[in-house]
């Protein structure tokens, strides 16, 4: 069995999206929902203020647990950047999660890092998988 997880990073998001707690709220749904995803937990989405020097700068942090595993999307409005991971043991479409917050977010560039993990049968990388 194969773990997924899925890794994007998003420079140059509008910065109003990214600091929309309502929207990052029903990102959340609706990722669940695209994945046909069953939600336990959340999501819980929380603003923090970092100090002016701090690397964590300002914006939404947001978890959900998912029967499948989880779900998280970090948010900074002082650089306008977005980090999130979407990490399951079962198979998503990674396209389809890019498209959907990229139409949201708005970023200027994406950079994806797709991983399997844990123990991965041969199945798991068939072509038909990639």
């Amino acid at each position: 069995m194969a773990w997924y997880h899925l890794m994007l990073d998003m420079y140059g998001c509008d910065p109003v999206n990214l600091n929309d707690k309502s929207l990052l709220e029903k990102a959340f749904y609706d990722l669940a929902d695209l994945m046909d995803m069953h939600i336990i937990s959340g999501p819980t989405i929380v603003h923090y203020v970092g100090e002016e020097d701090s690397p964590s700068g300002e914006g939404l942090s947001g978890f959900m647990i998912v029967a499948e595993s989880h779900v998280s999307i970090h948010t900074d409005i002082r650089t306008n950047y977005a980090s999130i991971d979407v990490y399951s043991c079962k198979r998503f479409d990674e396209d389809a999660i890019e498209k959907y917050l990229s139409k949201l977010l708005k970023p200027e560039k994406v950079e994806r890092k797709f991983v399997l993990r844990g123990p991965i049968k041969e199945e798991a990388v068939s072509p038909e998988t990639q």
